[in-house]
């Protein structure tokens, strides 16, 4: 499924970007999978679901993963660009106060992930977790970043292709490629991006 080609990361939330459901997780994430993918040395959570065929667990389960996705989606690529030798050699030469630069950032691809795990507690006590990995790669174009001391200020234009998987221990559960997603034509950053910790020297 393709988002609306007008979609923007303005704001936006990773879980509002990926338009990842709830609803849709719960139905991935049977009984089944969820014991299969459960690290339960004792065995006591199988013992427990087979006895008591608990009917919540697919929804908790679903919703702690739509938790885990509350991440700040300019975040996400602000990790990437922070790993840009180039673009942090530009952010030095901005340390100095009034030095301003646009950098026109050139096509490139990355991947984020996070690998989040639900705890399954007992009585209070916690008896397995369930693993979880999010894998997001994004190839990103036109984009051009305004800097001044050491730090991103202003992200214009820009278009990214994106593929999106969640994955419940080895078990593919949900994936959604994410075409021609717009980037901001011009975001302010309310908190710039650092890509330059060192001091302006006087």
């Amino acid at each position: 499924m393709a988002l609306d080609p007008d979609t923007t990361i303005n704001g936006q939330r990773l879980k509002d970007f990926l338009g990842v459901t709830r609803k849709e997780l719960e139905a991935s994430l049977d009984r089944k999978t969820l014991v299969a993918a459960a690290r339960d040395e004792g065995k006591q959570f199988s013992r427990w679901m087979t006895a008591t065929k608990w009917q919540g667990l697919s929804q908790g389960v679903a919703d702690h993963v739509c938790g885990f996705l509350q991440d700040d989606l300019v975040g996400v690529f602000a990790g990437a660009w922070s790993k840009f030798a180039e673009l942090k050699k530009c952010a030095r030469e901005t340390r100095k106060e009034g030095t301003t630069m646009d950098v026109a950032l050139a096509s490139h691809d990355f991947t984020y992930e996070i690998e989040p795990r639900v705890d399954v507690l007992l009585d209070g006590v916690k008896v397995a977790e369930i693993p979880f990995k999010l894998e997001l790669t994004c190839e990103v174009n036109g984009l051009d970043l305004f800097l001044t001391q050491g730090c991103v200020y202003q992200v214009r234009s820009g278009k990214c292709d994106c593929k999106a998987k969640i994955y419940c221990a080895e078990k593919l559960v949900w994936t959604r490629n994410l075409a021609s997603v717009n980037l901001p034509g011009e975001l302010h950053l309310s908190r710039p991006i650092t890509l330059d910790t060192a001091r302006t020297e006087d």
